[in-house]
């Protein structure tokens, strides 16, 4: 007998592995939302050419048979909105999915933004007490990393009601809320989110490789892992863990004032990270492709603040990848323009990565087919890049889609996009999509307006309505207008043009910025006497081939080849203000070639760190030494990592202060990256331009940096507190 039952189970188990259950992924189980009216994709695992039955209750069903590779896929035509209804799968097994609702499925993704959840929002007591809405139904995507497509997530169908709803996606929640309200049909909201990711996570990496700053990201993350030790992060980690709880111990002894230590995170394989680019596209969204939905809602974007200027560009790959993967080339895709945020703004202008990319959404909802955006530059809070009115972003989020996808062409359904401008002398004509509301101001006069003259110089200026959908806009300082801005700053409070639903206008800019040669008009003699080997902006550079070639606006080394007398340095600064500094400094030449004195890039091959002689500086920044100095100048040019060592021996250089006298570190190219010209004589920096692979966050500086440890401007991360740059290397023939 005992023989016989080892037998048994032996068969029992042979026949396990051979005889597989039918087996659906975890996007398909009880309490579900299947998209109402279609032909709605339903697939799973089952043995090879098994045949797989899939019937709903409403009285369809379809039939498929198991590939080789053990999957199966058939579509199903769903029921028009309603439910309850019971999906039963049959194969060598019976799986029954019960209490399945027929409505809209709406995918919700992004950031810590769309993760947020409804028990941080306002009132969140009295919003989870409430949220009786048995029709809404949530599904939360496990967060997970791969650099391969995934098969399957973990998660389940949710109701919602008062136990449930404090888990679910607020942003997510409060826009099903509002099309369950309004369009009487059940909502499904798929939440696949995770805070403190960039957009290049979520797109497939095949699609955006050939992307430079991609490529960049991509390089960086995997030189990291050739390196990455598990065990030494882990022991860090602790490490960094003890000295973090005795730190929370000695605030919470000091009376909890202040903010609370920053926790310590374990540093992971940068191959793991889920910022690397397409680990969660694999990860998060190949899982539930191709499950049919209604649309998309998208809240990203602060952490990509830093390449703003490649958003828009990204931002439209990701919804072409996300709607051919689904088979949906008109597929709805909503995005939030994020909120006001930081310190509020002082100058007229603050051209920083945060208008910036609130532009990238607008021109994106402008110019890409089925796209919208809900404009929240009213709901943000200075320290709190998390705002809990989430209430307000999803009920934008579903005016777009109520107009746009359900066709209620009666909604307000934006507020004030600007469409166009007209430039007429002194004055700048603009012309508004209102959003099905006419203009108007929350307040006694508009406000937030900026105009830009021939001299390039922002003021502030004053707008007044004229038409329902159009706005002009003078200054008395301005006699020809060429650029005009709206609410462009992090935090523009008091930027107050609305609709009379109440609705606020999105940020904008028109025109361009007029070319000035800053040093023709600060320097007029030495722009006379020297040529200009290479010229560039500094606040916005331009780097190429994985920070290993650097692009100039103006490049004339190959016409200027023959031998030079001096060679010159030209950096100014125009502040979002309008305020405009410079510095020049000119020097015996350090080397006898024109394709040595430009920025210090890999593809150069050349490295400085000496004393030069024969050095004049001027200025008109406060505190920096003008004059001649035959032997008080020395430079450091590279574009690599660096350490404390004064290998140049320069005079009073000091690693902690000054830091005048660093030692290039080469097995670290390209990396941070040093342009720095010094008066050691006078324990000066006079033009700093480091982290050039940086963009809006480079390093720029003219004179000591006050704001740091040392006076080079090092991790001063400067660039974005201006307007514009110009920086000049020039030789004297």
């Amino acid at each position: 007998m005992f023989k016989k039952t080892i037998l048994m189970g032996t068969l029992l188990a042979a026949a396990g592995m051979v005889c597989a259950d039918v087996k659906l992924p975890a996007i398909f189980n009880s309490n579900m939302v299947i998209q109402r009216e279609t032909a709605a994709p339903v697939w799973g695992w089952a043995d090879p050419e098994e045949k797989v039955t899939v019937s709903g209750s409403w009285g369809e069903k379809a039939e498929a048979v198991t590939g080789k590779d053990g999957k199966w896929q058939l579509k199903l035509d769903t029921p028009k909105a309603g439910g309850p209804f019971v999906i039963t799968v049959q194969g060598k097994n019976k799986i029954e999915l019960q209490n399945v609702l027929s409505g809209d499925v709406w995918i919700c993704s992004g950031q810590s933004n769309m993760a947020f959840n409804v028990s941080g929002s306002n009132n969140a007591k009295q919003e989870m007490e409430n949220a009786k809405y048995p029709e809404i139904r949530h599904f939360q995507v496990k967060l997970t990393p791969s650099l391969t497509p995934l098969n399957d997530t973990a998660g389940k169908w949710e109701v919602c009601d008062p136990a449930t709803a404090g888990r679910f996606s607020a942003t997510g929640y409060f826009f099903g809320r509002k099309l369950n309200q309004d369009l009487k049909i059940p909502i499904g909201l798929i939440n696949t989110s995770w805070g403190g990711t960039c957009i290049e996570a979520w797109t497939p990496l095949d699609k955006q490789i050939a992307d430079p700053i991609v490529k960049k990201t991509k390089d960086n993350c995997d030189k990291l892992a050739e390196t990455y030790n598990p065990e030494a992060a882990k022991k860090k980690f602790e490490e960094e863990k003890a000295a973090w709880q005795k730190k929370v111990d000695e605030w919470k002894t000091a009376g909890s004032k202040g903010a609370q230590p920053a926790v310590p995170r374990l540093n992971i394989n940068p191959l793991q990270s889920p910022n690397y680019p397409g680990n969660l596209y694999n990860g998060m969204i190949v899982p539930i492709v191709p499950f049919a939905a209604k649309g998309a809602i998208w809240y990203q974007g602060e952490s990509n603040m830093g390449r703003a200027d490649n958003y828009r560009t990204q931002l439209e790959r990701m919804i072409t990848c996300w709607r051919n993967v689904w088979g949906q080339a008109d597929l709805p895709f909503y995005f939030v323009q994020l909120p006001n945020y930081m310190k509020p703004w002082s100058a007229p202008v603050e051209d920083v990565g945060w208008p910036v990319l609130r532009e990238a959404f607008m021109k994106t909802a402008m110019e890409v087919p089925n796209t919208g955006m809900a404009i929240t530059i009213d709901i943000g809070e200075e320290k709190n890049i998390h705002p809990t009115n989430k209430q307000d972003v999803g009920d934008r989020l579903a005016r777009v889609a109520l107009y746009k996808t359900y066709g209620q062409k009666d909604t307000v359904w934006t507020g004030p996009i600007a469409q166009s401008c007209k430039f007429d002398g002194e004055k700048a004509i603009i012309s508004f999509e209102n959003g099905g509301a006419p203009l108007a101001v929350k307040g006694e006069k508009l406000q937030g307006f900026a105009l830009v003259d021939e001299n390039g110089q922002p003021v502030r200026a004053e707008a007044k309505i004229t038409a329902e959908d159009t706005v002009e806009v003078t200054a008395p300082e301005v006699k020809k207008a060429v650029m005009v801005y709206y609410a462009w700053a992090n935090n523009p409070t008091g930027a107050n043009l609305i609709n009379k639903a109440g609705l606020p206008a999105s940020p904008f800019r028109f025109g361009t910025m007029p070319k000035i040669n800053f040093m023709a008009k600060l320097l007029p003699a030495e722009a006379g006497a020297y040529k200009v080997v290479y010229s560039f902006d500094p606040t916005n550079v331009a780097l190429t081939d994985n920070s290993t070639k650097f692009v100039y606006a103006e490049d004339n080394s190959a016409k200027l080849t023959g031998k030079f007398k001096k060679v010159a340095y030209f950096m100014a600064l125009q502040a979002n203000d309008g305020k405009l500094s410079y510095a020049f400094v000119s020097m015996d030449p350090f080397t006898d070639s024109v394709k040595k004195i430009g920025v210090p890039v890999k593809s150069v091959g050349q490295m400085f760190q000496q004393i030069v002689t024969g050095i004049t500086v001027k200025s008109n920044v406060d505190g920096v030494k003008t004059g001649d100095y035959p032997e008080g100048g020395n430079i450091e040019f590279w574009d690599c990592n660096y350490g404390p060592a004064n290998s140049a021996k320069v005079p009073d250089a000091s690693d902690a202060v000054m830091d005048f006298g660093d030692t290039p570190d080469a097995s670290h190219s390209p990396g941070y990256g040093c342009m720095q010209i010094h008066n050691w004589k006078e324990k000066q920096s006079v033009i700093c331009f480091n982290n050039f692979a940086a963009g809006r966050n480079t390093d720029v500086g003219i004179g000591n940096w006050t704001g740091g440890k040392t006076l080079d401007w090092t991790f001063s991360g400067s660039a974005k507190n201006y307007a514009r740059g110009e920086f000049k290397v020039l030789i004297l023939e």
